[in-house]
C-alpha cells in the first residue's frame, strides 16, 4: 500500500457504508416480511426466551428489545467486517492498476 492514510480511510469507509448496509437491510427485512413470517425478529425473540427460560416476556419488553439491539449490532458488525474486505480488495485492484 503505497499511501497508509488513503487505504486507512478507503477501508474505514467501507466499513461505514458496509455495516449501515447491512443494518438497514437487516431492519427494512423486519418491517416488510415481518407478516408473511407470523412476525418480526421481536416476536421470535420473545417466543424462544418463553420457550428456553420460561419467562413469561412479551415482544415489547426490556429484555427483548435489548437482545434484538443486540442481535442488530452482531449483524451490523458482520456487515462492516464484509464492506472492509470488499473495500480491501477494491484498493488493492486499483492500486495494480496504477502502478508502473
Amino acid at each position: 500500500m503505497h499511501n497508509p492514510g488513503k487505504a486507512k480511510k478507503i477501508l474505514l469507509s467501507g466499513a461505514v457504508v458496509g455495516g449501515i448496509i447491512s443494518l438497514a437491510i437487516s431492519l427494512l427485512m423486519d418491517t416488510m416480511y415481518g407478516d408473511s413470517f407470523q412476525g418480526t425478529w421481536r416476536d421470535a425473540i420473545a417466543k424462544d426466551l418463553n420457550t428456553f427460560f420460561s419467562l413469561g416476556v412479551t415482544a415489547k419488553s426490556i429484555l427483548v428489545n435489548v437482545l434484538f439491539v443486540f442481535v442488530l449490532g452482531l449483524l451490523t458488525a458482520f456487515g462492516a467486517f464484509l464492506g472492509f474486505i470488499f473495500s480491501f480488495f477494491l484498493y488493492k485492484f486499483f492500486s495494480f492498476l496504477t502502478t508502473k
